[in-house]
């Protein structure tokens, strides 16, 4: 997972970010309005005739580093990433049930006092939200949650 650079993004100009914050790094939710931790199996609706278009982002976490904070959790455009190694001559087989990236940290404020800015472009569209956030860890885990590789800042 590769955090993307969100310090010229417009929504976080609008909440005075740039003036307070040295860099963002954002991470959009795919799927933010599932209740569980696997995917729901996909439905086909009788009436759709064809494949329907991918949703807009609606969600996306903004981990704030204000000017002259530390730089040690920042990622600078690396990703996250995690390895998996075979047994010997085996080749790698990634777990049967998956991964699941965790990110632990808490809500943080904008320094317009909000703790989420959103917009939307028109009012027939759904808002898309920017949650400013602090993280503490992010971890690659297995189904079961055992830890694979974990970062923290410091």
């Amino acid at each position: 997972m590769t955090p993307s650079d969100w310090t010229d993004s417009a929504l976080l100009a609008k909440a005075g970010a740039p003036d307070t914050w040295e860099a963002v790094e954002g991470f959009w939710l795919p799927r933010p309005w599932l209740l569980a931790e696997t995917c729901p199996a996909v439905q086909a609706d009788p009436l759709q005739t064809g494949t329907p278009p991918a949703s807009p982002q609606t969600i996306g976490l903004a981990a704030a580093f204000e000017k002259g904070g530390s730089r040690l959790g920042r990622r600078n455009g690396r990703a996250y990433e995690h390895s998996i190694r075979g047994e010997g001559d085996a080749a790698p087989t990634p777990p049967t049930a998956g991964f699941r990236m965790r990110l632990e940290g808490r809500i943080a404020s904008y320094p317009s006092g909000r703790a989420i800015e959103c917009s939307a472009s028109g009012p027939d569209q759904r808002p898309v939200c920017i949650v400013a956030i602090r993280l503490d860890r992010v971890a690659y885990e297995d189904a079961e949650g055992a830890t694979l590789s974990e970062w923290r800042p410091g």
